[in-house]
């Protein structure tokens, strides 16, 4: 039996895959169709069978319905790189990044004109420094608008409840925070993203790779709020130049200076590093001050060398064994994992992957009637009929609206 062909328009077809990031070689694996083939969709030399265009749709992460169109869309230009990468990690960005970056921003399109629709004022902060402003200054400043004290981090019992209590806070300030990339399907490898920061000043986005340990993902959160502050949306591993040159770089350094400081108060960290033991290996004392802090050594080191309190060979001494001791830790967590059981639930991850306050806005627009329950279903990722499971855990009444 012949399949029947699908008239599709082949200049789209190479635009969904090259926008996907994929070479015709890694579509026709994932497709499942010779990369001859792939490359005669695209000349039109050949059409596609009906289940064969789905899968494509499937795997650049497109609708069907843009195969159908006579041009390729007007696509996002892809987010500065603001990345430092070994010299043999790829410089592109990886299909599932370019996905994610594509996907959070049609959700902050969305959202940013909901929210203006709703006369929600924009955000002063957004903008409101430059790279050139005093970092102490404006770490003092980003952290009282966020509204942590050093109390409270205190109080936290790991690391994990400081960077639920820092995205919290940062959502209570119109800003949406959400964590993905640790799924099969959506993996983005740390080296290549820790986070990016979506800047916009009524609905910014910030994303923390959630393969990231937790300390870790703290520091991204607040390197990311420095770029939100200076208005410069972009995509960071995190990694800087010794000798910055560019303004890429500059502006890399500066965001890490600063959210060292945010996360850690210079008046708080040098009274209780002076009352430590000076007996004490330096290593034992960074270890006692990153869990007061509820931070990694490396922020503490960072610290201690923005100080004055160790050299610079010192610093980069300590910070390659940090590296080491991360990529250990990675291993034993996988192996972890695999051991234990289950997982979170579907809704948990859904929420991870959406953030609280993202979901709670579409939520609520949906119970309003401001949304369709279709829409509803496409910004959160999930059928109609799970809203209400969602809205429960959330703790967002759905009450009318359930089942529409």
């Amino acid at each position: 039996m012949q399949l029947r062909e699908v008239d599709i328009t082949p200049k789209v077809a190479e635009w969904a895959r090259t926008s996907a990031g994929l070479s015709r070689e890694e579509a026709a694996n994932r497709i499942g169709r010779p990369e001859e083939e792939i490359a005669a969709w695209e000349s039109g030399e050949r059409k596609p069978s009906m289940a064969q265009i789905r899968k494509a749709c499937e795997v650049y992460k497109r609708p069907l319905a843009a195969f159908f169109l006579p041009e390729p869309p007007l696509d996002f230009a892809m987010l500065r790189d603001f990345r430092r990468l070994p010299a043999d990690i790829p410089r592109e960005y990886s299909p599932s990044l370019r996905f994610l970056v594509r996907h959070t921003r049609t959700r902050q399109e969305w959202l940013s004109d909901f929210l203006q629709s709703e006369n929600h004022s924009p955000l002063d902060f957004i903008g409101s420094a430059r790279p050139s402003a005093d970092p102490l200054r404006l770490a003092a400043q980003i952290r009282e608008r966020i509204g942590i004290t050093p109390d409270e981090i205190r109080t936290c019992r790991t690391r994990e409840d400081a960077l639920n209590l820092w995205m919290s806070r940062s959502e209570a300030n119109g800003i949406f925070v959400f964590r993905a990339g640790n799924l099969r399907w959506e993996k983005i490898e740390v080296i290549e993203a820790r986070g990016f920061a979506l800047s916009d000043p009524h609905a910014p986005f910030i994303f923390l790779n959630a393969q990231d340990a937790k300390a870790a993902q703290v520091f991204t959160l607040a390197h990311e709020l420095v770029h939100l502050w200076l208005d410069e949306s972009g995509v960071s591993n995190l990694r800087t130049a010794a000798k910055p040159s560019t303004q890429t770089e500059i502006v890399e350094v500066f965001c890490n200076r600063v959210a060292a400081a945010v996360l850690v108060p210079q008046d708080a960290f040098q009274e209780r590093w002076k009352r430590g033991d000076t007996n004490t290996a330096l290593e034992e004392r960074i270890q006692s001050q990153s869990r007061y802090f509820k931070v990694s050594d490396w922020v503490i080191a960072r610290r201690l060398l923005d100080w004055g309190q160790i050299s610079k060979p010192k610093y980069d001494e300590l910070t390659q064994d940090y590296d080491e001791q991360w990529r250990e830790a990675k291993v034993r967590d996988k192996e972890r994992q695999a051991e234990a059981e289950g997982g979170p639930s579907f809704y948990r991850l859904k929420l991870m992957n959406n953030g609280n306050a993202f979901s709670r806005v579409v939520l609520s627009a949906y119970e309003s009637g401001s949304v369709s329950g279709r829409d509803a279903s496409s910004l959160l990722g999930i059928k109609l009929d799970k809203i209400g499971n969602l809205a429960e855990m959330l703790g967002v009444p759905v009450g009318w609206r359930r089942g529409h």
